[in-house]
C-alpha cells in the first residue's frame, strides 16, 4: 500500500476532495493504475500521512479530519507516491492543493459535478460561466419581487455569506449556541438577496452579502447614523458618479453606515420607494489573496466584473480600505481596468476610506475622483456613542455571558473621551467593553463593574487605576500637603499650584492644559523635585513626566525635533520628541528646563501649546495637551536671591527682602520671555534659596531613602545618630547658593562611600544593623546585630 492508493480511495467515495479529484479526471481506476509506478520514500506513508491530515484539519478548525484533509496532507509531500500519481497524470498539483485549502477553510462550497445528461435533464448550466447551447441566460440573482419574502424567525449562518452555501444548518447550530430556529436552505434561496453561489463563484469565494445578513438580523445594529445612510441612498439613486465614498478618521463606523444601509435596504416594506440593491462586502486583502503570480489578480477581477454586470446593476460591492486598490501591485494589475469599469458604470460600489488616504490616492486624479461622491462621516458625540454602548450590550453580554452594570458603559464612554484622544468614538469605547467583558468572564465573574472597566482603561492609556477610580474630594483639598511630602520649604509656593490644579479638578478649567507654572530661583532649590512631586500627585507616578533640556534648542531648526521633521524630510514618519510622547501618554507632567536658553522660534511653538492646548505636529496631527501639567524653569534673575540675602538688615527685613527679590526676580523673566509667552503662564512662583534647617530637613529624607533602599536589598537597618546631619551640613553639605545639591554630594562622599567599603569586605550580614555617629570630629560606621550590641561593643 502506497499513498497513491489513498487517493484512489478518496476518489472512490463521495465527499469535496472526491469533487476536486471528479473535476480533473482523476477516477480511482486512473488513480490505481498510476499507483501501480508509483512508490514512496518513506516507511509507512499512510499512517504518517493520517497524522498530517489531523494536523490539518486541527489548524483549520475542524473536529475531526475528512477527506478533503487527507487529500492536502498528499498534496503537500512532493516525494510521495501520490503526489508522482498526479504528476503522471498530467495534474497541476499546485492548483489542486490551493483549491482543497478553500475547499477546508470554507472559501468555496461542495461543487457538484454536473454530467451533459443532468444539464438536458434539469435544463441547468454549468458552474462556470458559459453558454447554453439553448442559448438563454441564467439569472445570477432572482427578479424583483413586488413584495419582499417574509422575514423568517431565524436563518443558517452559512446564509450570511455568498462564500458558504446554504447548507449543514445542524453544524452552524453548535457553532452558535443554537439561538434560534434555524431557517431551511430552501428559504434562504427564495429571498431576494439571495446570490446562487454557482452562478457567481468569485462572489461565493471572497464576498459577505450584507444584505441578506441584515434580513436575517445577524448584523450588529446601528445607532445614529440616519444622516449618512441618507445620504448614502441618495448617491446610489444618482446617474452618474453614483458611487459613495464613506471619509472619516478610523474607527468612527464607516463600515457601520454601510451596514446599516443594508439594514435599511433589507427592512424596508415598498421596494419601490427603497432602493432593492444587494450590497457584498468584498475584503481587498482577500481579492489580492493568492495572486503572487503576474496576470492572476486581473484575472480574478475580471471574472468578479464579469459577475457584477450579469446582475443587471442590482449588486453593490463595498471596498473597505478603497485605497488600497489603487496602491502597489493591486495599481499595476488593476487599477486601470477598475477605472474604466467605473467610468462606464460596470461595477457599482461603495468605498470607505481615510481623509488622508482619499487625498493622497483618489483625489489627486480628477477622472477617478469625478466616480465617487463623497459622504462624510464624522465621530459621534458622547450621547450617540453611549446609545451605540447600550444597544450593543445584549450581543456582549451573550458572547461573554456576563452582564454590564448600569456605570461600567458611561464610564467607558467617558474615559475612553478623556484618556485615550488620538482613538476616535465609538471604536475606543466599543474596545473597552469588548476587552472588559472578556476579563470579566476569564476571572468568572458575573457582572462588568466599573472597576474592570478602570483596569482596562488603566493599561490601555497607561493611567494609574487610582486615579480613575479616585473620587474622595479630601485628597484634592490636601494637596499642599501632599505636595510638602516630597518639596522641603516653599509653602507659599506650593499653595499657588495647588490652587490651579484644585481648579481644573473642580471642572472649572478652560480649554487649556491643567496648569502652567513658571518655576524661577537658584540651583538646586527643589523646582525639578516640584515637577516630579506633581507627577506623583496627580498622575501616581513620579516618571509620567517628560523632561525637555531647552538648552539643546538653542537654534531655530530645533523646533523640527519637538514637532517632527516636515514632509519631504529625514525622520518625517518618526514624529517629534514632544508631541509623540504626549499622544502616546496624554496625562503627564511637561518640565522644560532653561527655557530662557532656547530659541525664540522654539518658543513660539508653545504658544497654542500654553493658550489652546494643542499643538500641530509634523505631520499635519493636532495633539491634545489639555490633560498635561507644563513646569517651565529657568535661572534667569538668580543673582537677585542673593542680592537679597545680603540685604537683609534690621526689623522686618527679611520680609521686605523677600517682596523685592520675587518682584526683582519676576521683572528679569519678564525681560527674557516675549510678552505673548509670558502672558499665557497661570502662575510665576519664585523659589528663594533654602535655609540651614530645610537642607537639614533635606538630608535627614535622603538618609531615610538610603536606610529603605538598604533595608529591601540587603536586609540591613540603617541608624543615624543626631549629629550626623550637623557633621554633614559643616563638612560641605550647606551652602546658600547652590540649594540641596552639595548635601547630595556630601552624603555620596562621606556616607555612600563608607558603607561601600563595609559592604564589599562582606562585615554586614542579614539582620545587620548599621549605626552611623560621629566621634573625635569623624564620621564613624559600626556594624552589630542590633543598636544596643554596636554601643556595648564600642
Amino acid at each position: 500500500m502506497t499513498s497513491a492508493h489513498l487517493l484512489a480511495a478518496i476518489a472512490s467515495r463521495e465527499s469535496p476532495a472526491a469533487d476536486l479529484l471528479s473535476e480533473r479526471a482523476l477516477h480511482a481506476e486512473r488513480l490505481l493504475r498510476a499507483a501501480r509506478a508509483s512508490t514512496d520514500d518513506e516507511a509507512d506513508p499512510l499512517r504518517r500521512a493520517v497524522e498530517r491530515a489531523r494536523e490539518i484539519g486541527s489548524r483549520m478548525g475542524a473536529p475531526e479530519p475528512v477527506g478533503v484533509h487527507l487529500l492536502i496532507a498528499l498534496l503537500s509531500e512532493r516525494k510521495s507516491a501520490g503526489h508522482r500519481a498526479l504528476d503522471q497524470c498530467g495534474v497541476d498539483v499546485n492548483r489542486l492543493r490551493v483549491a482543497a485549502m478553500n475547499v477546508g477553510l470554507g472559501l468555496v462550497g461542495r461543487r457538484r459535478i454536473v454530467t451533459r445528461h443532468d444539464e438536458q435533464e434539469a435544463g441547468l448550466a454549468r458552474p462556470a460561466y458559459g453558454r447554453r447551447p439553448s442559448g438563454t441566460t441564467v439569472p445570477l440573482v432572482p427578479p424583483r419581487l413586488p413584495k419582499p419574502v417574509a422575514k423568517p424567525s431565524s436563518v443558517p449562518e452559512e446564509a450570511l455569506s455568498a462564500s458558504e452555501p446554504p447548507a449543514q444548518p445542524a453544524q452552524a447550530s453548535e457553532a452558535r449556541g443554537a439561538e434560534r430556529p434555524r431557517r431551511g436552505a430552501a428559504s434562504v434561496a427564495a429571498s431576494r438577496f439571495y446570490i446562487d453561489p454557482k452562478k457567481a463563484p468569485t462572489l461565493a469565494a471572497i464576498g459577505h452579502n450584507l444584505t441578506l445578513a441584515a434580513e436575517c438580523g445577524e448584523l450588529d445594529p446601528v445607532v445614529g447614523r440616519d444622516l449618512e445612510i441618507e445620504q448614502a441612498l441618495d448617491v446610489l439613486a444618482k446617474r452618474l458618479g453614483n458611487n459613495p465614498c464613506l471619509v472619516g478618521a478610523a474607527g468612527v463606523g464607516k463600515t457601520s453606515v454601510v451596514r446599516g444601509l443594508a439594514a435599511r435596504i433589507a427592512g424596508a416594506e415598498d421596494v419601490a420607494t427603497l432602493d432593492d440593491r444587494i450590497i457584498v462586502e468584498v475584503q481587498v486583502t482577500d481579492l489580492l489573496a493568492g495572486t503572487g503570480i503576474r496576470g492572476a489578480l486581473a484575472q480574478r477581477f475580471a471574472a468578479l466584473r464579469k459577475e457584477v454586470l450579469a446582475a443587471s446593476g442590482r449588486v453593490v460591492l463595498f471596498f473597505d480600505e478603497l485605497h488600497q486598490l489603487f496602491t502597489g501591485d493591486a495599481a499595476d494589475e488593476i487599477a486601470a481596468d477598475l477605472k474604466v469599469a467605473l467610468a462606464r458604470g460596470e461595477l457599482p460600489c461603495i468605498g470607505a476610506t481615510t481623509l488622508d488616504e482619499y487625498k493622497r490616492y483618489i483625489e489627486v486624479d480628477g477622472a477617478l475622483a469625478r466616480r465617487f461622491s463623497l459622504v462624510e462621516v464624522e465621530e459621534p458625540s458622547r450621547e450617540d456613542a453611549y446609545l451605540v454602548l447600550d444597544a450593543l450590550a445584549p450581543r456582549f453580554e451573550k458572547h461573554h455571558g456576563v452582564r454590564y452594570a448600569e456605570d461600567a458603559l458611561a464610564l467607558a464612554v467617558g474615559w475612553s473621551v478623556r484618556y485615550l484622544p488620538g482613538r476616535a468614538l465609538p471604536d475606543k469605547a466599543v474596545s473597552i467593553v469588548d476587552l472588559a467583558g472578556a476579563r470579566a468572564r476569564r476571572r468568572s465573574v458575573a457582572e462588568v463593574t466599573a472597576e474592570v472597566v478602570a483596569e482596562v482603561v488603566s493599561e490601555m492609556a497607561d493611567v494609574p487605576v487610582e486615579r480613575l477610580l479616585e473620587t474622595d474630594k479630601d485628597r484634592m483639598l490636601r494637596l499642599e500637603e501632599l505636595l510638602a511630602d516630597r518639596v522641603v520649604g516653599h509653602a507659599t509656593e506650593l499653595a499657588r499650584i495647588a490652587r490651579i490644579l484644585r481648579r481644573n479638578a473642580a471642572g472649572l478649567g478652560s480649554r487649556r492644559p491643567i496648569g502652567t507654572f513658571l518655576l524661577l530661583g537658584p540651583t538646586g532649590v527643589g523646582k525639578t523635585e516640584t515637577a516630579k512631586a506633581v507627577a506623583d500627585v496627580l498622575f501616581f507616578d513620579e516618571n509620567a513626566m517628560t523632561r525637555l533640556d531647552l538648552s539643546e534648542y538653542s537654534e531655530p531648526h530645533a523646533v523640527a525635533r519637538l514637532l517632527g521633521a516636515p514632509p519631504g524630510y529625514v525622520g518625517h514618519e518618526a514624529g517629534g520628541h514632544l508631541t509623540e510622547s504626549v499622544r502616546r501618554r496624554p496625562y503627564q507632567v511637561i518640565l522644560l528646563d532653561e527655557i530662557e536658553k532656547a530659541h525664540p522660534d522654539v518658543l513660539q511653538a508653545f504658544l497654542g501649546v500654553f493658550d489652546e492646548g494643542r499643538m500641530t505636529d509634523g505631520r499635519g496631527r493636532t495633539v491634545d495637551f489639555t490633560n498635561t501639567v507644563i513646569l517651565l524653569t529657568s535661572n534667569v534673575g538668580a543673582e537677585e536671591t542673593g542680592a537679597s540675602q545680603r540685604r537683609r538688615v534690621g526689623f522686618g527685613a527679611a520680609g521686605d527682602g523677600r517682596v523685592a527679590m520675587e518682584r526683582a526676580v519676576t521683572a528679569a523673566a519678564r525681560t527674557a520671555l516675549s510678552p505673548e509667552l509670558y502672558n499665557r503662564i497661570d502662575e510665576v512662583c519664585v523659589f528663594a534659596p533654602l535655609s540651614r534647617d530645610e537642607v537639614k530637613e533635606i538630608a535627614r529624607r535622603l538618609l531615610d531613602g538610603m536606610g529603605q533602599a538598604l533595608a529591601i536589598d540587603r536586609g540591613v537597618r540603617l541608624e543615624c545618630d543626631a549629629d550626623v546631619v550637623e557633621y554633614l551640613l559643616d563638612h560641605g553639605g550647606f551652602d546658600p547658593s547652590l540649594g540641596a545639591r552639595p548635601m547630595k554630594r556630601a552624603i555620596a562622599r562621606l556616607v555612600e562611600a563608607r558603607l561601600a567599603d563595609t559592604l564589599l569586605r562582606g562585615d554586614v550580614r542579614t539582620g545587620d544593623v548599621i549605626l552611623l555617629d560621629v566621634a573625635s570630629g569623624d564620621l564613624r560606621v559600626r556594624v552589630g546585630t542590633d543598636a544596643s550590641d554596636v554601643s556595648a561593643a564600642e
